[in-house]
């Protein structure tokens, strides 16, 4: 096949640039080390070299993510590519530069404060903004139950299994206690299949395999977190097996308490976009339309709630009735804006994720060969266990739309973890804090180049369909739509109720300038005029 044969010449020339940057980070070097000779570098020039490191890395990630769309290799995506050059660099740093260079070390580092505070909100909120909220509702009872039951199956499964091999068994070099297994159980159920689902999207994959996959990893994230947070409070104390119960309590507690802060906020941004005149100020509407989103995150997380469950559901409300209050220009830019942002953010943490592996020093990289290889086939365990016994479940409750075989075995293949996993890892409070650490970095580094790479190997092994549009099915009429656009949808938007089953469209992707006029090719047909009329204030 000719594609073929030219896929690895296309792809030896762009790693080419990845190790074109690690020799001009050595040539950085050699200037730090003669700077050094007459004086130390201050934190701020330090810092200054770090960032710098940082942005090329997003340029060569970007680059290359660009050559691949090109060449359409199906086995490498931008998630693996931020990691493998992530990991290039990192060992660059860590054996070229000088020891005294302590604050570019720091600079590198994976921090768990910056990634839940300023890395992961974006990229959250992009999700429940963007959302096709059709699908995602109408397959919400398979979400909620793959999310909720399914975590802690897995929980107790990757917990139970490795207290098994390691304490039980010992064949670990680290014996792990039994909350020692439940911790490391719990930050591993938090799966993050962002490669996967990038992959779903331009492939066109169903709408429901796609939902189904998205609406678990994040609910399920935010599971994790509070079984983790609660597990932690434990340590140091008698550690019973009512303790998992009470875990359960206080996620059921974060779950209602979180959603209900999402959807006030979304609330409140609509009333407030309805009732002045921001339109006439589209930057400052758009200001205020990413501070709303923060501040459903940022009052989650004060009161030791779930942020990833507030600001997903902030988003939905905001995308169902905030968006229909903005200008024009608002509209156009919001939704580009925030996809523009996650995925920023999405690369960062990927490449932080890659730069992590050399990041730390020896006393701190204690990694237990046993450990590791005998994760992987655990964590492929809980995820059978989780994903086949509760499709069948569904199946039985479901007279139409079943979930398939090659369907099952695609979301059991997507189980990929990811930063939320390694965030967690680095403050586990127990002794085998180092041993969590390395392990959880290596697994999240497999599951993304690994298993994000034979994601479309495996969708044609499936025979899984692709190339199908995917519509949003909020067009369909329902008891809870129709009371949302009779009685909900007039307090919180402008526009005038719908009539029948017609419902919001999205004003479609056009170009536009500084001053928010928009441009095209061709002239905008009468129907899509009278659209737009009728839909923006």
């Amino acid at each position: 096949n000719t594609q073929e044969c030219t896929i690895a010449p296309k792809m030896y020339k762009t790693y080419k640039w990845i190790i074109t940057f690690a020799i001009m980070c050595i040539m950085v070097q050699k200037v730090v080390s003669q700077t050094n000779t007459t004086g130390d570098l201050d934190d701020e020039s330090s810092s200054s070299f770090a960032i710098l490191m940082m942005l090329g890395l997003l340029i060569i990630t970007f680059f290359v993510g660009y050559a691949l769309h090109l060449t359409q290799f199906p086995y490498l995506h931008e998630a693996g590519v931020a990691v493998i050059a992530g990991m290039i660099v990192g060992a660059v740093v860590r054996y070229a530069f000088t020891d005294s260079q302590e604050t570019i070390h720091r600079a590198i580092l994976f921090d768990q404060e910056t990634f839940f505070l300023l890395l992961l909100p974006p990229i959250i909120f992009e999700s429940g903004y963007s959302m096709k909220r059709g699908n995602f509702f109408n397959n919400i009872g398979s979400i909620a139950l793959y999310a909720l039951l399914g975590t802690l199956i897995s929980m107790f499964s990757i917990g139970g299994l490795i207290y098994l091999v390691s304490n039980t068994l010992g064949w670990t070099s680290f014996q792990m206690t039994f909350l020692d297994s439940m911790i490391y159980g719990s930050l591993l159920s938090a799966t993050d299949p962002v490669s996967v689902l990038s992959i779903f999207s331009s492939l066109n994959v169903d709408k429901n395999l796609y939902s189904n996959v998205f609406g678990e990893s994040v609910l399920n994230d935010a599971i994790a977190i509070v079984l983790y947070r609660t597990l932690t409070h434990y340590v140091g104390s008698e550690f019973e097996f009512n303790t998992i119960f009470l875990a359960i309590g206080d996620f059921l507690l974060s779950l209602g308490g979180s959603f209900l802060i999402g959807l006030i906020v979304g609330l409140l941004s609509a009333l407030l976009f309805k009732y002045t005149q921001m339109s006439k100020i589209p930057s400052l509407e758009l200001c205020l339309l990413t501070c709303y989103a923060f501040c459903a995150y940022m009052f989650a997380e004060g009161l030791r709630l779930s942020g990833i469950v507030s600001i997903l559901f902030c988003g939905i409300t905001m995308a169902h009735y905030t968006y229909n209050n903005l200008s024009r220009q608002s509209q156009l830019v919001s939704r580009k804006m925030f996809q523009v942002l996650a995925n920023i953010c999405e690369t960062i943490v990927f490449v932080y994720l890659g730069l992590a592996i050399f990041g730390y020093d020896e006393s701190e990289q204690q990694y237990d060969i046993g450990l590791i290889f005998l994760s992987i086939p655990v964590i492929f365990i809980s995820r059978a266990v989780n994903i086949f016994p509760l499709t069948g479940l569904l199946n039985i409750t479901r007279s139409d739309e079943k979930i398939s075989l090659p369907y099952a075995t695609m979301m059991w293949f997507s189980g990929l973890r990811g930063a939320i996993a390694f965030a967690l890892a680095l403050e586990v409070p127990t002794d085998a804090h180092i041993v969590i650490r390395t392990s959880t970095l290596m697994i999240v580094i497999f599951t993304v180049i690994i298993l994000g790479g034979l994601t479309v190997p495996m969708l044609k092994l499936l025979k899984i369909p692709m190339g199908i549009k995917i519509e949003d099915d909020y067009t369909r009429s329902n008891k809870w739509i129709r009371f949302d656009r009779k009685y909900v949808k007039p307090i919180f938007t402008r526009n005038k109720p719908m009539r029948g089953n017609a419902e919001v469209t999205p004003i479609p992707d056009m170009p536009i300038d500084l001053e928010g006029n928009t441009h095209s090719d061709s002239t905008p047909s009468s129907s899509f005029l009278e659209t737009l009329s009728t839909e923006s204030s």
